[in-house]
């Protein structure tokens, strides 16, 4: 759980999110265009490569979040009709009403995370993947989301496909756009202009997702030190990868670290 008190600047992720409000004021979270409210009666879904943020307004306290960050590849494994999540429009609605078995589902999840005794990695697995199955409901599955799995999720240009490709196997450092663009065969104007409607994004934002993916999964693990997580992915220090993190998640890498529970999948 996060205690959500900054701001977080327009950002996205390649993995989907599911957000519930669990102590505080109700807040605004804005995904793509729109600021939605989040209250204690309903869920907020974030699809993956979906543009969010968060515009922090001083209140009495902070609001407290349970936050879902759903992997694709654990997806796949758990059910397979979560194969095409990382499509982004896995989620047909960005707000959905938390009743019913939704509801039930929730509680049931918050009761094992806060039971450290009792706490069962089987049990989140199966609530989460059911949760999953709720959220999902009538969402097509067919081409529409087929294509994912065809494109990797996102891009059908396959000189972005080629771009987005050479910008994660710079893990975490930001590539010269000018150079990726003659690289695909594309003039800088060209690549930003087609960049962006494939994606939703910048090369930029896309490049900073990247980065904070990398960055929340090694601080997920807890198996390496901050300064070191800083310095792999190419911050001139620790002070520099801090405010980074910040600004994309709202909170620091120690305090994410605290409050995370890192949920493995088959073969990680």
């Amino acid at each position: 759980m996060l205690l959500l008190d900054k701001s977080m600047v327009l950002h996205a992720h390649r993995v989907s999110h599911v957000i519930f409000k669990e102590g505080g004021p109700d807040i605004q979270f804005g995904v793509r265009n729109r600021e939605y409210v989040l209250s204690d009666k309903n869920v907020l879904l974030v699809n993956a490569w979906e543009p969010h943020f968060y515009e922090h307004r001083p209140q009495s306290q902070s609001t407290v979040l349970l936050a879902l960050y759903l992997e694709p590849d654990w997806l796949r494994d758990v059910d397979r009709r979560f194969a095409y999540s990382i499509h982004p429009r896995f989620f047909p609605s960005s707000s959905v009403l938390l009743q019913g078995k939704l509801s039930r589902l929730h509680s049931d999840l918050l009761d094992i995370l806060t039971d450290r005794e009792g706490r069962s990695l089987e049990a989140v697995q199966g609530l989460i993947a059911e949760m999953t199955g709720e959220l999902v409901g009538k969402s097509p599955h067919g081409n529409v989301l087929s294509a994912a799995g065809l494109v990797g999720g996102i891009a059908y240009d396959i000189r972005i496909r080629r771009a987005i490709e050479a910008m994660k196997q710079a893990m975490g450092l930001t590539p010269d756009f000018d150079d990726l663009a003659q690289r695909v065969g594309l003039s800088r104007p060209h690549f930003f202009h087609l960049f962006h409607k494939q994606t939703g994004m910048t090369p930029a934002t896309f490049s900073s997702m990247l980065r904070m993916d990398l960055s929340i999964e090694s601080v997920s693990q807890q198996e390496m030190a901050l300064r070191d997580i800083a310095l792999d992915l190419g911050f001139d220090s620790p002070g520099n990868f801090t405010r980074f993190f910040v600004r994309q998640q709202g909170v620091t890498p120690s305090q994410y670290r605290r409050s995370v529970q890192y949920v493995a999948g088959e073969g990680r």
